[in-house]
């Protein structure tokens, strides 16, 4: 232990003796280790983290229905009955409610949850207490308040419990506040209020043994029982199922470690992870790599100072620790500034997701300590990767001849950091042309025709729900919003839908051409992605039809069904036939049946980079819904139509809460999210890899040109120019370069490949983008090696050989 001590009492004071080199080394290290823990922080939370705010959240699972969807409610209240393995099993589904207690209705995200929500999870309350399946001894239904909504919407108001809210119109009593930790049982869902599943009645106008929605299901396992036993009884429950209904044979379910975010976003949030957390590992490579030259360096200053002590007798291994416990101190120091950068980063990452709204939600990357682990092992390892090779280069035979002033082992030291500045310069390369190319991605997206026409168009979202109409009342509320909205001045065209094309939203659903058979059982039945729209939705966003009509007055209630499809279902369905007059059904292989009145050319649905899925549009007289969005074609500026728009709805309903009016561009920005985000990181930490790469590269330049001012000297009293001299400096600089450039950009194009997927209209070969990396990089490169072979250029050999 002692010598431990005292290693580290000399690492210390070496290090304090080079200000310059501890800085550096330091600031290096805190990018790459910051951005590391940054990224793997947001990894952490996003797909590990279990339920915060709950007791015992390990013994927590989420059961699904197939691979990642919530369970129908009728299917919860089966396991719920049936299932012996479950401590307790609690469900949360997400409403838009409409509180209305105040002069002026506000849209509230609630969450209904079972009466035992609470206690089954352990939740604690900060105020009050908590609901469970006793909510008797009130006049009114309950309700408890987020700690959020409990802070902005009463200020922290202590007199909230036992006050009245209204929600939807009616009274309900505020029993207490959840801790400020607990969010939801959803990740990443935040809710401003819960209510019980006992007042579905009152606020859905149902009762909750009628439901027919989903609901994310949260279950806990008893202490003696495992997951794989959980899956068994369910796989048991499941047949049960089957059984009384032959019709969803395809019905399976299972049990998941609750943690992170549901399965239906874990697969792209993990992949997104992955790619990310390899990139900030290159640029911490880069860093790395920096260090080592640094150190490879240093250890050339001190080769006499280690070769007196190994010839008094001091082992290589002693000596070799001695070097690994500055290198592991530089990295503690960079670690401990990295991780101070990542909070300050990651609480920058929370503040860009929204938390109010109708369904807000809230991601909370700070780091835990899992995190602080995670550094740890970091930085132990990076001091052993940086730390490793220039400490057994101080102490290899070559360095005795130091006692004699000998420079033997210089080359063998040069060619090692002429391998790290290859090595830098390559990774370098790969993250400058992955940035590069989803730059391009995201230019290119905003030309690529999506199949209609978006310039003009006003998109108003509007939801009834909280008013409890019925579907007549639904439909009637719509038709006057569109007729006095088609009465505004500029406007050509109106119509609705249920989800805005590339808005994010999709709905899918099965679907069977007439004479098709029954789809065996274990096979998927076909699929295809649907909008309900109203009359002239075609017309409104300029989608042209290739082949019959779309939806008129006529089709309504009580007149025959019908359907129009997109050109990718005709020709699935009917590749050598018209498909005008043909049936399919959206129930089973024996109807009943909808009529097939018109075929839309395709557009892009779900992403600007996918190819046309099948597609097809149900007309919302036939189909009526409460939430609805109103798109409206006008000609003239945005704002005026978006105000006019707003007011109609408030004159037609003023019980209805405040409705927004955007543009449609608005609206699509989510289908831009991935291309975006991947061009903004890549960027910062291509950006990132290219300065500590000019930094290494100027750093070796500058360090060849201190080791051979005697050779410098020498060439230039025998005749050499100072052209001569910069050139062969730069030369042997950029010939490194030159090497990273072609091994990164080989490296680079076998990337592209992989994210063709993902890039927009951008060909993995893309000259552009594989011809200005390099010309950039290595200008750069260039610039960083002039310096020094400038410096070396006006060396003046008069002075040099006096001095030696």
């Amino acid at each position: 232990m002692s010598s431990v001590i005292n290693d580290l009492r000399y690492a210390l004071r070496t290090l304090r003796r080079a200000p310059g080199f501890t800085a550096v080394a330091v600031f290096s290290l805190a990018l790459g280790l910051g951005a590391n823990t940054t990224i793997f922080s947001a990894a952490n939370a996003i797909l590990a983290r279990p339920i915060a705010g709950t007791s015992n959240p390990d013994r927590l699972v989420r059961v699904y229905r197939g691979h990642h969807s919530p369970l129908a409610y009728p299917d919860f209240t089966v396991v719920r009955e049936r299932a012996t393995v479950f401590a307790d099993l609690v469900g949360e589904r997400m409403l838009s409610l409409s509180r209305t207690d105040g002069a002026e209705a506000q849209r509230v995200a609630g969450a209904m949850t079972t009466g035992n929500f609470f206690l089954a999870l352990g939740v604690r309350a900060a105020l009050g207490r908590l609901y469970s399946d006793d909510t008797s001894g009130h006049a009114a239904p309950v309700a408890v308040l987020s700690h959020r909504y409990w802070q902005s919407a009463f200020a922290g108001d202590a007199g909230v419990v036992g006050s009245m809210i209204g929600l939807n119109g009616h009274a309900f009593t505020v029993v207490g506040v959840a801790a400020p930790e607990f969010a939801s049982s959803v990740l990443p869902w935040s809710p401003d209020l819960w209510v019980p599943v006992t007042a579905s009645q009152t606020l859905l106008g149902v009762a909750p043994s009628r439901w027919g929605g989903d609901i994310y299901t949260t279950a806990r396992l008893k202490p003696s029982v495992s997951r794989e036993q959980a899956n068994a009884q369910l796989a048991v429950i499941v047949a049960q199922i089957v059984a009384a209904d032959t019709e969803r044979s395809n019905l399976t379910m299972r049990a998941e470690h609750a943690r992170g975010v549901n399965a239906e976003l874990r697969s792209p949030v993990a992949a997104a992870s992955a790619f990310l957390l390899v990139v900030v590992g290159v640029v911490l490579l880069i860093a790395c790599a920096n260090v080592a030259n640094l150190l490879l360096a240093r250890a050339t200053s001190r080769r006499r100072e280690i070769a007196i002590r190994l010839a008094v007798g001091a082992s290589r291994w002693r000596i070799v620790r001695q070097m690994l416990t500055e290198s592991v101190l530089l990295a503690i120091a960079g670690g401990l500034l990295g991780f101070f950068l990542a909070l300050w980063v990651s609480d920058a990452l929370a503040s860009a997701f929204p938390t109010p709204g109708p369904e807000s939600v809230r991601l909370d990357f700070a780091p835990d300590a899992t995190v602080l682990v995670f550094t740890a092992v970091l930085c132990l390892a990076t001091a052993i990767v940086f730390g490793l090779a220039p400490a057994l280069q101080a102490v290899s035979p070559s360095m005795i001849p130091s006692l004699k002033d000998d420079g033997t082992g210089g080359h063998r030291r040069s060619r090692l950091r002429s391998t790290i500045i290859i090595g830098q310069v390559s990774l370098c390369t790969l993250l400058l042309a992955s940035a590069a190319l989803f730059l391009r991605s995201l230019s290119n997206s905003a030309v690529i025709d999506p199949g209609f026409r978006t310039a003009g168009i006003v998109d108003m979202a509007v939801d009834l729900r909280p008013r409890l109409l019925d579907s007549a009342q639904s439909g009637a509320f719509y038709r006057e919003l569109e007729s006095r909205a088609a009465a505004l001045p500029g406007m050509r065209s109106v119509t609705l839908a249920a989800v805005v094309p590339l808005g994010g939203t999709n709905m899918e659903m099965t679907v069977w051409p007439e004479g098709a058979p029954e789809t065996p059982r274990g096979q998927r039945s076909p699929h295809a992605y649907f909008n309900i729209v109203g009359t002239r939705y075609l017309e409104t966003l300029g989608i042209p039809l290739a082949r019959g009509r779309e939806f008129t007055s006529e089709d309504r209630v009580g007149s025959p069904a019908v359907v129009v499809i997109n050109e990718t279902l005709a020709a699935r369905f009917w590749p050598k036939a018209n498909a005008i007059g043909k049936r399919i059904s959206v129930e089973s292989a024996k109807g009943p049946w909808v009529e097939v009145v018109g075929i839309a050319k395709n557009t892009k649905y779900n992403s600007l980079g996918e190819n046309p899925p099948s597609f097809m549009y149900l007309p919302f007289a036939q189909d009526a819904r409460a939430a609805m969005v109103l798109q409206a074609r006008a000609d003239g500026p945005m704002a005026p139509t978006q105000g006019a728009l707003q007011r109609i709805v408030r004159a037609i309903d003023p019980a209805l809460p405040p409705v927004s009016a955007v543009p449609i561009a608005d609206d699509m920005r989510i289908t831009l999210l991935p291309a975006q985000a991947g061009a903004a990181l890549l960027s910062v930490f291509g950006a990132l890899a290219l300065m500590l790469a000019s930094v290494g590269i100027y750093g070796v330049a500058a360090y060849s040109v201190a080791q051979r001012t005697r050779e410098i000297g020498i060439r230039t009293a025998l005749g050499a120019s100072r052209g001569d001299v910069l050139r062969l400096v730069l030369g042997e600089s950029m010939r490194r370069v030159g090497i990273g450039l072609a091994i990164g950009l080989v490296s680079a194009l076998a990337v592209a490949r992989i994210l063709t997927s993902v890039l927009h209209e951008v060909s993995p070969t893309d000259p552009l983008t594989f011809i200005a990396t390099p010309l950039a990089l290595g200008a750069i490169a260039a610039l960083a090696s002039y310096f020094p072979a400038r410096k070396a250029a006006r060396v003046d050999p008069a002075i040099t050989l006096r001095n030696e």
